[in-house]
């Protein structure tokens, strides 16, 4: 696990200095923060006043991120909430099914497309970035050319996120069903647990194929398949912990903003004072850039395997093991 930790921090560290070398790198990442406070607000407003009293999950919806927003609440509530993958992404909100009734169907469901449609986007702009600066040089990308190559994938992104919705789904089920499946409950879970791991990866890396090879959503699951059965893919996801510390940064990042208001709420300082203010809004630019990162940085990782396995595949398998890594790679399997 140490071993895990420390290559994520090597990675973590050259990936860092890749966008800081091309900030346009970091851009779509900042973009996807910013998008998801929008929507939130977006979600919140509609689960006011679309649902009114109705639906305890749109109230439980509003209530958790009235916490979010709020300096109080519960700090593990708080972990993850604004990443990929979290509840203030839609692909995560699986909980807002039950809040969708007949007169707000269509609002509901149009927010929630997109938004998982608008992260989506936005990811493979910085997959499409990322893929050119290992490719073509620092300052090859360009984001308008990204987001037109991303645009023209729409129908393949559309159809991964109508499996990931399937998959989701599926995963839901079984864990309903742990709950009354007796002595098959856990069975159910770990089932589902094994459905929502896989599926998570495998859309990352799916994702890469869509935007930089332009196939189609079954091409792209066709390319996955043949990277994993021609051992491509070098090095498994879990071999490099950036997942897990990049929460721990947020967590770092959600205490001390909940550590900071606390200590002005104890003091008896009104929110409202200069100092409280100046406060939580470098709490809240460290708070869009710590996420911004975590997202780039999980981008910039499955990018980075998608090139060096599509460049494996060009030589012999016997010298599959010559093949270099991209730097951010390189770097993190350095002794």
């Amino acid at each position: 696990m140490f071993e895990s930790i420390g290559r994520g921090f090597r990675l973590i560290w050259a990936s860092v200095k890749m966008g800081w070398h091309d900030k346009r790198l970091l851009l779509p990442s900042v973009l996807t923060v910013v998008s998801n406070f929008f929507f939130a607000i977006l979600m919140f407003l509609q689960a006011k006043t679309g649902f009114g009293g109705q639906s305890s999950a749109a109230n439980q919806f509003a209530t958790q991120g009235g916490k979010i927003f709020s300096p109080g609440g519960n700090l593990h509530e708080k972990i993850g909430f604004l990443g990929l993958n979290g509840p203030m992404d839609p692909s995560g909100m699986a909980g807002l099914s039950g809040a969708v009734s007949n007169d707000a169907v269509m609002a509901v469901t149009g927010i929630l497309c997109v938004w998982w449609l608008t992260n989506r986007v936005l990811e493979g702009i910085t997959t499409a970035l990322v893929y050119s600066h290992l490719t073509e040089g620092r300052g090859s990308g360009r984001f308008s050319t990204a987001a037109l190559a991303v645009l023209t994938s729409l129908p393949a992104i559309i159809m991964l996120g109508i499996v990931t919705l399937i998959a989701k789904r599926i995963a839901g089920w079984l864990r309903h069903k742990q709950n009354s499946g007796g002595m098959f409950g856990f069975g159910f879970s770990f089932l589902a647990g094994i459905i929502e791991i896989f599926w998570t990866l495998a859309q990352h890396l799916i994702l890469p194929a869509i935007v930089i090879e332009g196939t189609s959503f079954v091409g792209a699951m066709k390319r996955a398949d043949k990277m994993a059965q021609g051992n491509l893919l070098t090095i498994g996801v879990g071999e490099v912990g950036v997942d897990v510390i990049c929460r721990g940064f947020s967590a770092l990042v959600y205490a001390i903003g909940v550590s900071g208001f606390g200590a002005f709420y104890y003091l008896q300082i009104p929110m409202t004072a200069p100092p409280v203010i100046a406060a939580g809004a470098a709490w809240m630019v460290l708070l869009i850039f710590t996420t911004a990162l975590s997202i780039y940085i999980r981008a910039a990782f499955y990018t980075c395997l998608y090139v060096w396995a599509i460049t494996a595949e060009e030589v012999e398998e016997a010298m599959r093991h010559d093949v270099a890594p991209p730097a951010p790679i390189a770097a993190a399997l350095a002794r």
